[in-house]
């Protein structure tokens, strides 16, 4: 039987970590001769273009993968207690949430409609040691070089649940599958299929801040004249705010919130 939550409407935590940072800045260490930039054709959709619609779909500030997998540990510390324990809820039940975020990080703002269902696992004892995530919802988020409005689901495994660790350990994959509005050169509008897949994201329980982890993405855009583009790339946080995204032509763009 599945265990309803009460729904609930919440606005990013109060973190002077993360609502002080600067917006997501992205600049390129081009290991290629070719031109990436936009021409200002608008029926193709640049390597730039892709990489900063990955980048804001990880980003922290935008409201979309990494604050979407936040919200699942949140979910874990507070829905279901007065202590915040995971420990709180029984092992191999079925829970359910629904509710929406919405917040700002410098320019950007984003919102979020998300609906959760998650089994704690207990492995061979009694004290919770991972949890299992099913995520369906909505998101959209404005920022200064893009804007987007899409779908997102996921699975996510989120272990190293018991106290006397200090971080939480995430695997997951997360798809996001909407439309876009690119101001990278000029205007261009698009829609894309994106998807991630993280191996070993370390999130700190003392400020829910990523301190490393690698993130696949794969980006498939389609243009407004019907034309697909394919890009892929691995981003790597390496902490203090910071991540490395290098894309498959093998152009590197560093990133900063």
């Amino acid at each position: 039987m599945k265990h309803l939550i009460l729904p609930k409407t919440t606005m990013k935590r109060n973190n002077p970590i993360l609502l002080g940072l600067a917006i997501l800045t992205l600049s390129i260490t081009s290991c290629s001769d070719d031109d990436d930039s936009n021409n200002g054709t608008e029926t193709s959709i640049t390597e730039e273009e892709a990489a900063e619609a990955i980048a804001m779909a990880v980003s922290p500030e935008s409201g979309v993968m990494v604050e979407q997998t936040n919200q699942a540990i949140y979910t874990l510390e507070e829905d279901n207690s007065a202590s915040n324990k995971a420990e709180d809820y029984e092992c191999g039940v079925e829970y359910g949430s629904s509710y929406n975020i919405a917040g700002q990080s410098g320019s950007i703002t984003y919102s979020a409609s998300l609906t959760w269902s998650w089994i704690v696992e207990c492995g061979s004892g009694i004290i919770p040691s991972a949890a299992d995530f099913d995520l369906a919802g909505t998101s959209s988020y404005d920022g200064p070089r893009i804007s987007s409005e899409a779908n997102t689901s996921a699975t996510i495994n989120i272990s190293n649940l018991d106290d006397v660790q200090s971080s939480y350990v995430v695997n997951e994959t997360f798809t996001v599958s909407g439309s876009q509005e690119s101001n990278v050169g000029s205007i261009n509008s698009f829609t894309s299929t994106m998807e991630f897949t993280t191996t070993n994201l370390t999130i700190l329980k003392a400020n829910y801040n990523v301190t490393s982890g690698t993130v696949y993405a794969s980006f498939v855009g389609k243009a407004s004249n019907g034309n697909t583009y394919d890009y892929s790339g691995t981003l790597v946080f390496t902490g203090n705010q910071t991540a490395t995204l290098t894309m498959g032509s093998g152009n590197t763009y560093d990133l900063a919130w």
